[in-house]
């Protein structure tokens, strides 16, 4: 891994391709897709604190307050998405009577990270997926506002249903020894347009 020239403020995000047929392919992972605003969270660097697509993007500050708490590290370039109107499943729950019910919260934004592209002033970016996503875990503390990307290495037909269930429509397939190219549309990622849903 080598030191990092810059702080990653020429960091984009890199872009997925979209493919129709669903397929599991060796040495892929399979994660959701979230529905939101795909940023790079700068933690603990000058200059802008979330990239987009096309460059800076200005996101909620109490959500960037929320993600630096729970990251163990000076700085660090996270990847992930801005979700809005966020609503946890409910749990089912008993009162002092016997009854139960069901307690609903509001819903609210919350950053689902899922790759990690710098810490401490060293580039992740030539490591592999599946390292990279080890070293996230490692990093960043899931918590109420704040969420790691679950994923597994095979079985889309076993986790459809738990995928569709939860609301996501589509599923990204994602070579685990894949480098990550900042900007660029990369064929290491499909996102596959076959799950129902809306979320």
């Amino acid at each position: 891994m080598a030191l990092m020239m810059t702080t990653g403020a020429d960091l984009v995000p890199q872009r997925p391709r979209f493919h129709r047929e669903r397929q599991e392919r060796d040495s892929h992972l399979l994660e959701p897709e979230w529905k939101g605003t795909r940023v790079l969270v700068r933690v603990g660097h000058d200059g802008p604190r979330f990239v987009g697509y096309d460059g800076p993007f200005e996101g909620p500050r109490e959500l960037y307050d929320a993600i630096t708490a729970e990251a163990r590290c000076g700085t660090a370039v996270i990847d992930g998405v801005l979700v809005d109107d966020w609503q946890d499943e409910r749990d089912l729950e008993v009162d002092a009577e016997g009854n139960a019910f069901t307690r609903s919260g509001g819903p609210r934004r919350i950053f689902a990270a899922f790759d990690l592209l710098e810490v401490d002033g060293e580039s992740f970016l030539d490591v592999p997926l599946l390292e990279r996503k080890r070293h996230l875990e490692g990093l960043l503390a899931p918590s109420v506002n704040v969420r790691l990307t679950p994923f597994v290495t095979r079985g889309l037909r076993a986790w459809r249903d738990t995928l569709s269930g939860q609301g996501f429509k589509r599923v990204v397939l994602k070579d685990w020894n894949s480098p990550y190219s900042s900007g660029q549309t990369n064929d290491h990622w499909l996102v596959v347009e076959k799950l129902g849903g809306t979320r």
